[in-house]
């Protein structure tokens, strides 16, 4: 017998609108292959008479996206709107105590609000589907849950933003600042006009937040994530992390530490030939570490129109055929609030600074390193000056491993003197990747 859902779909941008696309294209293809039918109900967004890729007439509108939680012949909810409170949270709540399926593909709802949503989930016995809201056209949600065994997971390394990816990878391919690599970015779709949750790092909080709820059992906690952005990397940063042989990504990383576990989100370099390393433009990859059988890569297209609605449709499938886990790795009550940060081994650092141009300058820097308690493997200082402030002229250097707390002292120490221009940037290296 043909399972039916019944969907109301709140939100009609390029994810919303893909969704739709892909249910009327591949009717025939779900009846045969899964016998499911999907029967889009009603729709709703900002706006009726907005240019769209579908006809909008040929579905019932309602202006207000809460009565599709009303409708009675609805019975699943599709939140394509995003922000992590508003209409978004309103849908979620209203859609769980009605006893409806949920799917979303809001990283930042389930990052923020995880804890509520997973009770209430479990309290209604819902259908909650989110595979879209991490690495669109990566199924890792779907792996994590159904494909490996999570206690044996010791590590996890990622790029989980493509807005970012792209910069970085083009501001070194193409040899642009990092304003003209935004700008090209947002020309062509991969940046937002504001950018800002995507360069600042706090977007791959909020999927590296939901990947460890499931991986470590947890609440989504940002609040236990050292993060750090990409917006003081300039392109010199590129040349010298070439030179060294690494290129610069945007790394979130999950360590199963005796301590605990440590997790972060911030510009590394990696070695130009590694898994992470050969990752350009705006495609996403996760690294999985700790398996019996080996370590698990899953790479592909982490945003856009095909690779999250396919992700979005691979829930309504789960949904039809009956395919249901906890929301996150385990029952709500075996949930842990894991918010502490803890602090990283020591691991070798990138630093750049711009020295001041005039005797005593080195020997000054060189003092306050070994007051710091850190040692250089490499030093780089060329006659190029900086842009910015003539007087001043580019240092780089490349650390013996550290403790995280004594570089963050040494560029506070650094920040506050007169013989850099302006504050040092530091990357951690990672030499495996």
């Amino acid at each position: 017998m043909t399972k039916e859902l019944n969907i109301g779909i709140v939100g009609l941008g390029t994810v919303g609108s893909g969704v739709i696309k892909s249910i009327e294209k591949n009717k025939e293809y779900f009846k045969k292959n899964y016998d499911v039918k999907f029967n889009i109900i009603g729709i709703s967004a900002n706006s009726k008479n907005k240019e769209r890729s579908f006809d909008v007439d040929s579905y019932q509108w309602f202006d207000e996206p809460l009565e599709l939680v009303s409708e009675n012949n609805i019975d699943t909810i599709i939140e394509l709107v995003g922000g992590d409170d508003g209409l978004a949270y309103e849908l979620a709540i209203h859609t769980l105590k009605n006893k409806m399926n949920f799917i979303t593909a809001n990283k930042a709802l389930i990052s923020k609000h995880g804890e509520e949503l997973a009770s209430l989930s479990e309290k209604n016995n819902n259908f909650f589907g989110f595979e879209a809201s991490v690495a669109g056209g990566i199924p890792i949600i779907k792996t994590l849950k159904e494909s490996i065994i999570l206690n044996e997971i010791k590590k996890v390394f990622a790029i989980l933003n493509g807005t970012s990816n792209y910069i970085l990878s083009n501001m070194s391919k193409l040899q642009v600042s990092f304003e003209e690599a935004l700008k090209d970015a947002q020309d062509k779709g991969f940046a937002e006009s504001d950018p800002t949750l995507d360069i600042n790092g706090e977007d791959t909080a909020h999927k590296l937040s939901i990947l460890n709820s499931i991986i470590f059992s947890e609440i989504p906690s940002v609040e236990s994530i050292y993060i750090n952005g990409i917006e003081n990397i300039e392109l010199i940063d590129h040349h010298y992390s070439s030179d060294f042989g690494y290129n610069i990504r945007l790394i979130a990383q999950s360590d199963n530490t005796d301590e605990g576990i440590y997790k972060e989100v911030t510009p590394m370099l990696v070695n130009k030939n590694s898994s992470l390393g050969r990752v350009d433009g705006a495609n996403n990859i996760i690294k999985i570490i700790g398996q019996e059988s080996g370590d698990v890569v899953l790479e592909g297209q982490g945003a856009g129109e095909g690779p999250t609605s396919s992700s979005v449709i691979s829930d309504l499938v789960d949904c039809a055929i009956g395919s249901k886990l906890h929301l996150f790795s385990n029952s709500f009550s075996e949930l842990s609030k894991n918010s502490k940060k803890i602090l990283p081994k020591e691991r070798p650092y990138y630093l750049r600074v711009f020295l001041k141009d005039q005797k005593g300058s080195m020997s000054n820097l060189t003092n306050l390193l070994s007051q710091s308690n850190i040692s250089l493997d490499q030093i780089i200082q060329k006659d190029e000056v900086n842009n910015n402030e003539n007087n001043f002229k580019p240092v780089v250097m490349v650390t013996y491993p550290v403790k995280k707390d004594e570089i963050d002292s040494l560029i506070d120490i650094l920040s506050s003197s007169d013989i850099v221009s302006s504050k040092p940037l530091h990357m951690p290296i990672l030499n495996k990747g």
